[in-house]
């Protein structure tokens, strides 16, 4: 099947002009079986409790979410701010890392014990959506619950499957590169708004030879759906044809950086894992770049003590489509075991649209999606969350509609690529043999995924 983007473009980002996420296997099937099983037996209580909570009876939602330090402070001022104007209501926060977070999600709901607001992620949407995880949203988006009224519509639809709402966006961001400004310009180099890895290259070289900063390229699922998406192809439905075409290309890249005197080594990879934002390698100036998301500006910045420039996603010579795009950075999601499916809603649309919220966040879960709250926390920004809003309104401008959610099986398929990448960068497999391997493994794990 065809799978087709979504427009999530500019209208995200209205009016934004501002001046001065490993992976881990599928349990989606074990988690269908016991949701549902757990379904049947909490509808009767999960309606008392509903109508009790209207009437100002305590209620205690858990909340869980993935992030950083930075996120997680700010989360819990949020939160207490909530619970103070809402007395009634306790909320019990959960937070772990993002390669820990989706193995504890998946136990808890096989166990019919899912939190009852989750943050989620586009890629594994459809997945717990097909496992009748999340609750309808649309339910209380049509009874005036969550307020949506100053939203764009595509972002509704980025937490839609069939014409259905089930995850509201905190805020959209985009694919960047992050570059050490100190580093760049001891160089003498300039960074462009955009490069081709080509380019990204020959900036590499260069700045290796003038100040002896290496080179990361980063070579996951992320940058090899861009360059997909180049040549105006998906990455996944490639994968789901066995074709090459995207692997091999990115394949190729890995191994041209690798073999170049100017990047990192995967020795010092494994020292100074680029996936942990507090060990990135840009962080202690190992290297002079970085692949991440806008959103993770204020986070890198915090563990770094400085700013850093941003550059969009790198594109490819010859490329006939733009590739970048936005996305949503994280959603929240109500589980539908939740015995306070409309208290839960609740927190989603104040969180979502309330400005004293977004003055705590400061959109380190992203630029806001109400477009009120846009406007009226433009002017609290510090310089380094107002250089994340003009980046992402930068995008927004040439950005071409995001692919749609990854299928399920693909947490598997992306778990086994970081193995893949590992071996071409230390040389123990060559390119020819890892793209052939890898394309077969991701069409049988996707085909299996889906009976």
């Amino acid at each position: 099947m065809k799978r087709k983007g979504l427009a999530f473009t500019m209208a995200a980002v209205m009016a934004l002009s501002v001046a001065g996420c490993s992976s881990k296997p599928d349990t989606a099937e074990t988690e269908k079986q016991s949701v549902s099983s757990t379904q049947e037996a909490q509808a009767d209580a999960s309606t008392e409790a509903v109508s009790s909570a209207a009437e100002g009876e305590p209620v205690t939602l858990k909340l869980f979410w993935w992030g950083n330090q930075v996120r997680n402070d700010l989360t819990q001022q949020v939160i207490d701010l909530y619970m103070k104007d809402n007395p009634n209501v306790t909320i019990m926060p959960e937070f772990t890392d993002w390669n820990g977070y989706w193995d504890k999600l998946a136990t808890s709901t096989a166990g019919g014990n899912m939190p009852d607001i989750i943050q989620m992620d586009y890629r594994y949407l459809e997945k717990y959506v097909s496992s009748n995880s999340l609750a309808n949203l649309s339910e209380f988006i049509d009874n005036g619950t969550i307020k949506t009224d100053k939203i764009p519509e595509s972002v509704i639809e980025s937490g839609s499957i069939n014409g259905t709402c089930y995850a509201i966006s905190l805020g959209s961001n985009a694919p960047a590169i992050y570059y050490d400004k100190e580093i760049v310009d001891k160089a003498g180099v300039t960074i462009p708004d955009q490069m081709t890895i080509e380019e990204l290259y020959e900036i590499g070289q260069t700045i290796y030879e003038k100040t002896g900063a290496l080179t990361y390229y980063d070579g996951g699922y992320v940058l090899m759906g861009e360059i997909a998406r180049s040549y105006g192809s998906h990455l996944w439905d490639e994968l789901e044809a066995g074709d090459e075409t995207a692997v091999k290309k990115d394949f190729e890249y890995i191994k041209k950086f690798s073999d170049a005197e100017f990047s990192i080594s995967q020795e010092l990879l494994v020292e100074k894992n680029p996936k942990v934002v507090e060990t990135k390698p840009i962080i202690d100036g190992t290297v002079w770049n970085d692949f991440s998301f806008s959103n993770q500006y204020s986070a890198m910045v915090t563990a770094a003590g400085r700013d850093f420039g941003m550059s969009m996603y790198p594109t490819t010579e010859g490329a006939t489509q733009q590739p970048i795009y936005l996305k949503p950075s994280q959603f929240f999601s109500v589980a539908e075991t939740s015995q306070y499916k409309e208290e839960a809603a609740k927190f989603v649309d104040w969180i979502t649209n309330s400005v004293e919220a977004n003055e705590i966040l400061q959109g380190e879960r992203g630029v806001p999606v109400n477009t009120d709250v846009q406007e009226a926390i433009k002017g609290t920004l510090d310089s380094a969350n107002a250089q994340v809003f003009d980046f992402v309104a930068k995008v927004g401008e040439v950005a071409t509609p995001v692919d749609a959610p990854d299928p399920e099986g693909s947490s598997d398929v992306t778990t086994k690529l970081d193995t893949y990448v590992e071996n071409i960068r230390d040389g123990s497999m060559d390119v020819e043999t890892a793209a052939k391997e890898f394309t077969e493994y991701a069409k049988k794990t996707l085909e299996e995924a889906k009976q």
